[in-house]
C-alpha cells in the first residue's frame, strides 16, 4: 500500500538492476533527491484501487462476454511527476478510453483496447499518468479461414559458446551513468547511446519479476483464495494437464497451453519489455536527470531463450519553455533474429550548465474516472 527503500530495492534487483540510486540508502542520501527513490515502472506494483466501479446489473450481463479470448499488451505510454520515495501512498484508476478493430498480422480480427491509468497521492497530485494497449484476439490464432501472408518460422533460441561470451562481454561493459551528470551542452541530435543486453529470457527471470512486483493487474494468489479468485474472474481459468484449475497467465510458462493459443512457445509478460526501456533509460540519464514520458511499443513476441539488444539515439535536444532543457530519445530493441521486438521514445528533463538541474513538470488534474 506504501512504498518503502526495501520495496524499491527488492523490484529494482528482480528487474536486473542493480542501480545504487534505488538500491542503496546510503548512497541515494548523496544524490538531489537524498535517499532512494523508485524507477520508472515501479509503480505498476503499487496503488491502492480507486477504478471506477461497474454497474452490476452491466457486470453480470457482460460476464462471459471475453471468454475465449486472449489479451496481449501491446504498449503504453506514461508521463511521471514526482519521485515515489519512502512513505508515498498512491491511489490508481484504469479505465477504457478507447476500442478499436483492426485486422492484425498474428491473429486477423482483433480489437485495441486503450487503457486510461493514473495514479495520485493522498493531496490529489498526480504521480504518473498515461495509457496502455491491449489487444483482444481469439484464442488459438484467430480466423482459420482467412488467408495470412507467409511469415518466417520462429525458431527457438540456441546459443554457441561464442554468443554467449558476446552477451556476457555486454553485461560486464553495460553502462551506468550515475553521478556523472547529463548536461543540455554536452549532447548532441543524432548522438548515439550505448548498447545494452537483456536475455536470453528464463523463466526464473519471470518468476523475478512477479517476486519484486507482484502480480500486477490479476492477483494470481494460491489456494483458498485462487479459488475466490476463480469466482470472480472465471473466464481467466481452465483445466490444467491435471484437470485442476489454473490460471491463463501460465501461458508464459506452459509450452503447452502457449501452442494452444496460437504461438510456438512461451513468452515474456508486457511489463518485462516496458521495464527493459525504462532500465536503459534511467542507466544513461544518471541521477540528476528526470525522465518525464516514455512510449514503448511492444512489436513481436519475446519467447523463452530470446535475447534483447537495446540501442539508443538523441533525436531532439532543446530547452523547452515549459520543461526547461530536455532531451528526446528514440529506442529499439532487436532479438537474436534481427526482429525488431521494441520500439519506444521518451522525454528526459536533463540538467544545464546555466539553469542547473531540470525541475519537476507540473502534474495534469485527476482524472474525473475514480472511485
Amino acid at each position: 500500500m506504501v512504498a518503502t527503500a526495501d520495496a524499491v530495492r527488492r523490484f529494482s534487483i528482480c528487474i536486473g538492476d542493480d542501480n545504487p540510486l534505488f538500491t542503496k540508502p546510503e548512497y541515494a542520501a548523496g544524490t538531489r533527491w537524498g535517499q532512494v527513490i523508485a524507477p520508472p515502472g515501479f509503480e505498476k506494483s503499487m496503488g491502492i484501487n480507486r477504478s471506477p466501479v461497474m454497474d452490476p446489473v452491466e457486470a453480470k450481463e457482460t460476464s462471459k462476454a471475453l471468454r475465449g479470448i486472449q489479451l496481449y499488451h501491446s504498449g503504453g505510454e506514461n508521463f511521471y511527476y514526482t519521485p515515489i520515495v519512502e512513505g508515498t501512498k498512491l491511489y490508481r484508476s484504469r479505465w477504457v478510453k478507447k476500442v478499436e478493430e483492426k485486422n492484425s498480422e498474428f491473429a486477423g480480427r482483433s480489437v485495441i483496447v486503450s487503457n486510461g491509468i493514473q495514479l495520485w497521492d493522498e493531496s490529489g497530485t498526480v504521480a504518473v499518468d498515461g495509457i496502455d494497449w491491449f489487444v483482444h484476439t481469439e484464442r488459438g490464432g484467430g480466423d482459420k479461414t482467412r488467408k495470412k501472408e507467409p511469415r518466417p518460422k520462429e525458431e527457438p533460441a540456441f546459443y554457441s559458446d561464442e554468443d554467449l561470451e558476446e552477451i556476457e562481454a555486454a553485461y560486464d561493459a553495460e553502462y551506468v551513468r550515475g553521478a556523472d551528470t547529463l548536461y543540455l551542452e554536452d549532447v548532441k541530435i543524432g548522438q548515439k547511446l550505448p548498447r545494452m543486453v537483456k536475455g536470453p529470457l528464463t523463466i526464473t527471470d519471470l518468476i523475478n519479476i512477479h517476486m519484486g512486483a507482484g502480480w500486477f493487474l490479476y492477483g494470481n494468489w494460491p489456494n483458498r483464495l485462487a479459488y475466490e479468485n476463480r469466482k470472480k474472474l472465471r473466464g481467466f481459468y481452465n483445466r490444467d494437464e491435471f484437470n485442476a484449475w489454473d490460471t491463463i497467465q501460465r501461458v508464459h510458462w506452459d509450452k503447452d497451453l502457449a501452442k494452444k493459443v496460437g504461438l510456438p512457445m512461451m513468452y515474456d509478460i508486457g511489463p518485462m519489455r516496458q521495464l527493459y526501456v525504462s532500465h536503459y533509460l534511467t542507466n544513461y540519464a544518471g541521477d540528476d536527470a528526470w525522465i518525464h514520458r516514455i512510449r514503448f511499443e511492444f512489436r513481436r513476441f519475446n519467447y523463452m531463450g530470446d535475447v534483447t539488444w537495446l540501442e539508443g539515439e538523441i533525436t531532439d535536444v532543446r530547452d523547452d519553455a515549459e520543461l526547461g532543457p530536455l532531451i528526446e530519445v528514440s529506442m529499439t530493441g532487436t532479438s537474436q533474429r534481427g526482429v525488431e521486438n521494441i520500439r519506444a521514445n521518451a522525454t528526459i528533463l536533463v540538467s544545464s550548465r546555466t539553469k542547473g538541474k531540470p525541475r519537476l513538470p507540473t502534474p495534469p488534474p485527476l482524472t474525473p474516472h475514480r472511485s
